[in-house]
C-alpha cells in the first residue's frame, strides 16, 4: 500500500497541464472542492485522510486542501475514479433540485 497525494488542482478542467493537472480534459471537472473528493472518496471507499488548511505549492496563496490515499491502485485510476464519481454526485445533485420554472410575468388570466 501507498500514499497517493490529491489535491483538487489535479481534477480542474479550468486548469492546464503546465498549471497543474493530471488527467485529460475528458475526465476533468470544473473547479473541484476538497469536500466534493472526501465525498468521492469515501463513495469509492479508499482509506483516506484530509488536510483542509494545505495549499498547492504553485498555488500557495490559495489554501485549497489535499487528501491523501492509501491504496494499491496508480495516481491516474484514482484521480479518473474521482472526477467521475464528483460528476455522477453533480448530476444527481441536479436532478433532485425541483424545477422552478413559473409562468409568463406580468400575464394576467381573467
Amino acid at each position: 500500500m501507498k500514499d497517493v497525494m490529491i489535491w483538487p488542482i489535479y481534477l480542474d478542467a479550468e486548469k492546464s497541464l503546465n498549471e497543474g493537472r493530471k488527467i485529460s480534459k475528458e475526465y476533468a471537472v470544473s473547479e473541484p472542492r476538497i469536500k466534493e473528493i472526501v465525498k468521492a472518496t469515501q463513495k469509492l471507499r479508499y482509506k483516506y485522510y484530509a488536510e483542509e488548511d494545505k495549499a498547492y505549492p504553485g498555488e500557495w496563496y490559495n489554501k485549497s486542501g489535499r487528501v491523501i490515499i492509501t491504496t494499491d491502485d496508480s495516481k491516474k485510476e484514482i484521480l479518473i475514479n474521482l472526477s467521475n464519481t464528483i460528476k455522477q454526485m453533480r448530476e444527481a445533485k441536479q436532478s433532485n433540485r425541483p424545477n422552478n420554472k413559473k409562468g409568463k410575468k406580468g400575464k394576467w388570466k381573467k
